[in-house]
Order: C-alpha cells, then structure tokens, then sequence
C-alpha cells in the first residue's frame, strides 16, 4: 500500500537518486548543498511504499506577473518515478494531491515545463507561452543606425541588483513572467559561461540588457531585454561587434518582437516554440482578481474541470463582479441555452492571453453562440504571454 506525504530533508538522499536516474545527471556535493537551500522553501510530495520512495513531485513557490497584478504560482518541477513503478497512476495521485495543497495555500496557477504535453493536458495543464527563436548568420551582422547611449559589462555579483529593475519593467508588459529573487538569479538565470551587458542611454538611465554566451564561434544570447527602441539598437549594434568571433547569432525572444523587420536582412530563421504549460488551480479566485474589462451585459461560463472538481461550476461575469453557482453535477446532457462551455485547459488559455476567444471558438474549444463569444472577446483585456526562465 502507498502513501503520499511531504517529503523532508531526512529524505533528500532519496530524492536526489530519484532525480539522478530519471533526468540522467550527477550532482556533485556542492550542487546538492544549493539544491537543499532550494528545497527547503518547496513542498515536496513523494509516493513511498513499503518504505521506499518510488515517486515524487516538488512544487516551487513563485510570483508572475498577470496583467501587472502578482499571482502566486505553484510550479510543477522534478516529477518521476522509478520505472519498476510506473504506469500505475502514481503521476497521477501525486497531482491530484499537489492541486488540493496548492488550493489549500491560496495559489491560484501552476506553471510546468512538459515532457510530453499531452500527457499534462489530461490533468488540466494547457500552453500558455512559446518563445521565438531568431538564427542570423555572419552575413547578417550589419549595425543599425548609431546610439547615443553606451553598452556597460556587468559583473556576476551585480546582475540581480543592475538588471532586475530592468527584467521587471519589462515582464510587467507581458503575462507570465516570473518574479525573480536574487536567490533565482544567482544560482538559476546566471551559468558560468554567461556574460552580462546593460545598455546605458544619454541620461545615464540603464534601459536594456543582453545576457549570452561565446562558444565554437557561435554567440548564444539567452535573454535580450530593452526597454526601448534606442537600447534595442544599441543591444544589436553590440552583437554586431562580434562579427569576428561569431558564424552565427541565436537569440531568444517574445513572439511579438520585431528586431527581424529593423535588419538590413529580415529574412533570418525564426522559429517558434511552444515553451511552457499553465493551469488555473482555484478559478473562482482567480476570476475575482481578473481584470475585465467592464463592458455592459452579463456572461456565463459553464466551466468543466473534471481533475480538480471545485473549478466546474457555472460563472456569472457581469460589471458588479463573479457570482459562482455550483451544482453536483454541471455536465448536463444538453448544451445550455446561455453561456459559453469549456473545459479547464481552455480557460487558463484564453484567460491567461495565449489566445482570443474567436481562435478557441473557430477550433471547437469554446462552445456557445457567436455573440456571446464577441461579448467575452471584449470583456478580455489584451497582452501576450512570454516566459523565459527553466525550473
């Protein structure tokens, strides 16, 4: 017989065999010794049978920006089994358990890097965030216009203090990103290779980062953050420079930016990846923190999440605010003749910005009549996803 409980650090030599075998990695003494002060701010849920841990899920406590509001977020890392155990729903009780501990502490969403997406998408997880990718050749490397401003390196130990105002001002433009703490930045953001940059303008304002890495002739840039056009310019002017020492450039970016079209050469590789998976954990906390936009009328959403049963109910959104009607059973045999159905994932979807609501209506994710869908349309405020970090 299993039982699932909270892991303690007595049990962290277990935890890291676990993880050393399904991930394929060796920690040394000193990487363990950063992952405990991590772990000892997470919950950590195993399955342990017969005394033995055979399963086991952590969850991170973090902070994301939503539409300039902060939101607590349980995210969803380090999930595995040892495989004499698995395909035994394990995964499963382990989830179901980590949602109601998540409600429990008052957090809204979890975040979690996928495997394999559809295997989340069965409990409730949907895509949220996809990053864009840009590959410029040597070629390419051609400077814009020139800047006032300047481009400072920055040392390791100053990077949490210099660039976190900047990382911020910026990820408040944006859904999703993640509140950073210096703890985060120091041991999870910065790698050994990594090199820091700040772009300084005419007012000596610091407006922009880059944080990359040289190796075999290639610069890899892992975050390029501006603030505005001129620290954009200055950023690319910068990379230009390594037109001696780099066959190409990759840099990772939101999905809205423009750098390609200010190129000389806009016709770079860019290709999109589907990045990060996001759930809604307590909805009718979250709708009453969301800010719609007040529009007249009143919408219902008949809301089914068979995963985490306390989020299906009816949801009567109207300028005076969310009332929550809650029935035993809220999957009726015919379709409601008000409102609009949908399941979990296509709420933490569309509420979240990853989508609008005609695109989740065009793919049958989104059920009712038209005008009920222009109606949510309008009631959704608009801002893209991007997230950037690993956990």
């Amino acid at each position: 017989m299993s039982d699932i409980r909270l892991l303690a650090e007595e049990d962290y030599e277990e935890v890291f065999r676990l993880s050393e075998y399904a991930f394929q990695y060796q920690l040394t003494e000193q990487q363990k010794e950063i992952r405990k002060q991590w772990m000892n701010k997470q919950d950590i849920l195993g399955d342990v049978e017969d005394g033995r841990l055979t399963a086991k899920a952590h969850l991170l406590p973090f902070t994301v920006f939503i539409y300039g509001k902060e939101f607590h977020m349980s995210g969803v890392a380090g999930v595995a089994t040892w495989p004499e155990y698995r395909r035994k729903g394990k995964v499963a009780k382990l989830l179901k358990v980590a949602l109601e501990r998540m409600r429990e502490k008052g957090e809204c969403l979890s975040f979690l890097h996928p495997f394999q997406v559809n295997f989340y998408r069965k409990f409730g997880w949907e895509l949220f965030a996809s990053y864009k990718k840009l590959t410029i050749e040597n070629k390419h490397l051609i400077l814009l216009a020139p800047t006032k401003g300047r481009v400072e390196r920055i040392s390791r130990e100053d990077v949490p203090q210099v660039l976190n105002p900047i990382y911020e001002a910026y990820m408040l433009q944006y859904n999703g990103g993640l509140k950073r703490t210096p703890f985060w930045w120091k041991h999870y953001v910065l790698t050994k290779e990594m090199h820091a940059v700040v772009y300084v303008d005419e007012q000596n304002e610091k407006t922009g980062y880059m944080l990359y890495e040289m190796k075999n002739r290639h610069m890899n840039v892992k975050e390029m953050i501006a603030l505005t056009e001129e620290a954009k310019r200055g950023l690319w002017n910068f990379i230009c420079q390594h037109d001696s020492m780099a066959d190409k450039v990759t840099i990772i970016t939101s999905v809205d930016d423009l750098l390609p079209y200010l190129l000389h050469e806009p016709r770079i590789t860019q290709e999109i990846y589907p990045y990060i998976m996001a759930r809604i954990v307590d909805l009718e906390k979250f709708l009453k923190a969301y800010p719609f936009v007040k529009t007249e009328g009143t919408l219902l959403l008949h809301v089914h999440d068979e995963f985490a049963p306390w989020n299906s109910a009816i949801y009567q959104i109207s300028e005076s605010g969310v009332n929550v009607f809650r029935k035993e059973n809220v999957s009726c045999m015919h379709p409601p003749k008000r409102g609009l159905q949908l399941d979990v994932n296509t709420a933490t979807a569309l509420l979240l910005g990853y989508e609008r609501p005609f695109a989740f209506y065009r793919m049958g994710k989104l059920k009712g009549n038209e005008k009920e869908v222009e109606h949510l349309e309008k009631m959704l405020p608009q801002r893209t996803t991007f997230f950037i970090d690993f956990f």
